[in-house]
């Protein structure tokens, strides 16, 4: 009878141990997933905001898009990094002149954000401007970098002029 429960108290402990590295493992996953999905947003909205885009503010943490929709309008989007590291965005037909990123209207693309941005030193004016970001997303322990350039090549008239 010892030796029974002696056994099953050690298959117990093996079977407990086993669950106990399942659940750390999916816990790991779920992180890594939510880190790169938040990745894949940031990188397409950025990829394709400034891809559009005829010109653009750039500072470490802010980028200011004026980007075309369709093929006679514009809209302003703006991305900013804020000091609580999430990653924001907000888009507009007139220009974008908010700066109380803890408002609503403002929408959050990452949370656990840090880098920044920077264009290539020329002029704002683009096509051929090329912006780079270089962020790190952190979701669960995991930290996943976005990192890119992208070069606005739209052009033309319209409103709004500046964003």
């Amino acid at each position: 009878v010892i030796v029974y429960t002696a056994l099953s108290a050690l298959l117990l402990s093996i079977l407990g141990g086993l669950f106990y590295v399942g659940f750390q493992t999916q816990a790991a996953a779920g992180g890594r997933d939510a880190a790169t999905g938040a990745a894949m947003i940031v990188s397409n909205s950025l990829q394709a905001g400034v891809r559009k885009a005829s010109r653009v503010q750039v500072t470490s943490t802010l980028l200011k898009a004026r980007v075309a929709r369709g093929t006679t309008d514009w809209q302003c989007v703006t991305w900013v990094l804020t000091a609580d590291k999430k990653l924001k965005y907000k888009s507009s037909l007139a220009a974008i002149t908010d700066t109380d990123y803890s408002s609503s209207t403002w929408t959050v693309l990452a949370v656990g954000a840090s880098g920044g941005f920077s264009d290539s030193g020329a002029a704002t004016v683009g096509p051929g401007l090329q912006v780079s970001y270089s962020l790190a997303l952190v979701s669960g322990g995991i930290t996943v970098p976005v990192v890119g350039t992208v070069t606005a090549s739209a052009r033309g008239t319209g409103s709004p002029e500046s964003c």
